[in-house]
């Protein structure tokens, strides 16, 4: 996996088209948990999370948020829950930014740009991660796994990949939110897509960054 600072260099060496600046980028470790969702006025935690064997650094949801039981935002509390996507359907802009940060797991970041919002993986360091629990679940004493052993996964045809990506040009606003049910609320950054879902995301000083966002896209 890389750190920010290499995060930053891949994608303005290896992602950002012909004239794009890079707005902010948030993963890595300030990623550290799954994204929830309300869609209509079903709530689902983690939302369409993948079974692929790939454990990621954060603890497991509480068995209550996932049963359901809760109220309106507890689910701020859980540590394992890092935003929540709201939508009045799955096909809306930030129900599939969240379906496509869980799948991403650990590997995934948040890239804005001046002129897109993405979701962009990690493919190359995703796919080593796959191919060591692959082999580690092997069993050489088995034909399985002997001609298991054969297999080779194919390298990705690119080390960054975008998962999903909002033209800005489509609409879209950020703003800070203080969530939760504690006497100190939590920081969350919010983006509002202009089919009116939304995505919330945890995010020390969350105003700073959206103050920022605001200044870069005048």
């Amino acid at each position: 996996m890389r750190d920010r600072p290499k995060m930053l260099r891949s994608l303005t060496e290896q992602w950002c088209g012909r004239g794009e600046n890079l707005v902010f980028v948030v993963g890595g470790e300030h990623k550290s948990g799954w994204f929830g969702a309300t869609v209509g006025n079903a709530p689902e935690v983690p939302h369409s999370a993948p079974d692929d064997g790939l454990q990621p650094p954060w603890p497991q949801v509480n068995p209550g948020l996932t049963a359901g039981e809760f109220l309106a935002d507890e689910w701020v509390h859980d540590p394992a829950v890092w935003g929540w996507a709201c939508a009045d359907s799955p096909e809306r802009a930030a129900v599939r930014a969240g379906e496509s940060l869980n799948a991403g797991k650990h590997f995934c970041w948040l890239v804005c740009t001046d002129q897109r919002f993405a979701v962009v993986v990690e493919a190359d360091a995703q796919a080593e991660a796959r191919r060591q629990v692959e082999q580690a679940a092997e069993s050489p004493g088995r034909l399985g796994g002997l001609f298991g052993r054969g297999k080779q996964r194919e390298a990705p045809a690119h080390p960054l990949e975008t998962r999903w990506q909002y033209p800005l040009d489509q609409g879209i606003d950020f703003s800070p939110a203080e969530l939760g049910r504690a006497a100190d609320p939590v920081e969350f950054v919010r983006v509002r897509f202009a089919d009116d879902s939304t995505l919330d995301f945890r995010m020390l000083d969350a105003a700073d960054l959206v103050a920022t966002v605001r200044k870069r896209l005048r």
